[in-house]
């Protein structure tokens, strides 16, 4: 869910990563509307072999759909007056536009997570992700936009003698490459998902439901990283407070365990030991 600490868990995983092995690269890439993981470091910078990156999915839907529309305007002028078809397709193109499949915005965000999973520089990318239901969408894109893609781009062919060179055509092309791409590294060895959850019942009924759709989905599950905990203190609230916490964490097994502090943690040292990363990832 928002606010459980997904940002902040990724950032500390990232930095002990890169400043691990410093001969290697790295990225954390950000998904998350949010847009907090910026926010992250803008009073300290990252390890120089730590690149972070932030995708406004939004603003790139929006331009695209603004290439579709100048696109089909070049093609209907370039054509005679008895493109009567042309005519007939725009509607249809505007149309599957309108029809987007649930986050196509986020197939942005697949390509560029597809170049990453190319770049041969890269030794691992860290994503910080939407909440719960932004992800499971992100994770069913491949399949829920593929049809979408091909569609498109068949309509697109008809007209790829007049349509400019490159650009949008392109685009789709790379686009659907990328959600291939994606769905494979998502199901390889190389992959694992991170939960991160708040220590209360009724968050792990809904963090077991989340693994159970993973599961499904054939993704691995790196750690559950239970968020928040009371701390252990001599006052007898904040002791039954923990008990019922880590009594409610128990039906999960194993869980990396993160006590409340007095503060939010934001200093970059202080982040990079917050999270144990030999227990919370898979390599």
């Amino acid at each position: 869910k928002g606010g459980v600490g997904k940002t902040t868990c990724a950032v500390s995983i990232a930095l002990q990563l890169a400043r691990a092995q410093q001969d290697k690269q790295f990225t954390i890439l950000s998904v998350d509307p949010a847009h907090t993981l910026p926010r992250v470091f803008e009073n300290e910078k990252p390890p120089a072999n730590l690149h972070v990156e932030a995708i406004d999915t939004t603003s790139q839907w929006r331009a695209l759909r603004d290439r579709v529309q100048d696109q089909l305007r070049s093609a209907i002028d370039a054509l005679t007056p008895g493109g009567l078809t042309v005519s007939y397709d725009k509607e249809a193109i505007e149309k599957l536009i309108e029809i987007a499949p649930p986050g196509a915005d986020e197939i942005f965000a697949v390509m560029r997570l597809a170049e990453l999973i190319d770049d041969p520089k890269q030794h691992g990318i860290i994503v910080d992700t939407a909440p719960t239901g932004h992800f499971l969408r992100l994770l069913d894109l491949p399949k829920t936009a593929g049809d979408w893609v091909h569609e498109f781009m068949r309509l697109l062919l008809r007209y790829r003698e007049i349509m400019p060179p490159g650009t949008l055509g392109e685009e789709l092309v790379a686009a659907s490459r990328a959600l291939r791409t994606v769905d494979d590294a998502l199901r390889s060895k190389d992959c694992a998902a991170i939960v991160v959850m708040r220590p209360e019942r009724v968050v792990v009924a809904e963090t077991t439901r989340l693994i159970d759709e993973l599961s499904r989905r054939g993704i691995a599950i790196g750690a559950i990283i239970a968020n928040y905990i009371t701390p252990n203190t001599d006052d007898s609230c904040d002791q039954s407070m923990r008990h019922y916490e880590l009594e409610s964490l128990a039906a999960l097994g194993q869980t990396v365990q993160i006590e409340r502090r007095p503060a939010p943690v934001t200093a970059l040292d202080d982040l990079a030991r917050l999270v144990p990363v030999a227990h919370s990832t898979r390599g």
